[in-house]
């Protein structure tokens, strides 16, 4: 069953992504994931840590990454774990950088969903 404030808290904290990547802070988007979250970025090793979640999107940053846009398809509730199914298009300015899809795995820490899993897959050609 869905639980409407939960559905929320979620899409407020998929807000904060997009808005912390136009405030350029990886500090923020590190603090949306559990302290052993992961990234499962593509052709990347997994990112585990706060520190190195930090460290990894400053480097996303960095590459003149300015926005992202997260779209919602499906989100399921298994008490105080969820898992989102999405896709979504990352800015480099106003030029599309990468679009595709997206699965999180969320924890529920005390009254804050936050992202415990993330992995995400481009849907652009590979360059030849």
């Amino acid at each position: 069953m869905t639980n409407t404030n939960d559905t929320n808290m979620i899409n407020t904290v998929n807000t904060e992504l997009a808005d912390a990547m136009r405030a350029g802070s990886a500090g923020r988007l590190a603090a949306i994931y559990t302290a052993s979250g992961q990234l499962l970025p593509p052709n990347h090793p997994v990112v585990s840590g706060n520190d190195n979640v930090k460290s990894y999107w400053q480097g996303i940053l960095d590459s003149g990454i300015t926005n992202a846009k997260l779209d919602t398809v499906e989100l399921d509730f298994f008490g105080d774990s969820a898992v989102e199914v999405g896709n979504y298009v990352m800015h480099q300015g106003d030029e599309v950088a990468d679009k595709g899809k997206y699965i999180v795995f969320w924890k529920k820490e005390g009254e804050q969903w936050k992202y415990h899993r993330d992995i995400w897959n481009s849907s652009l050609s590979q360059p030849v």
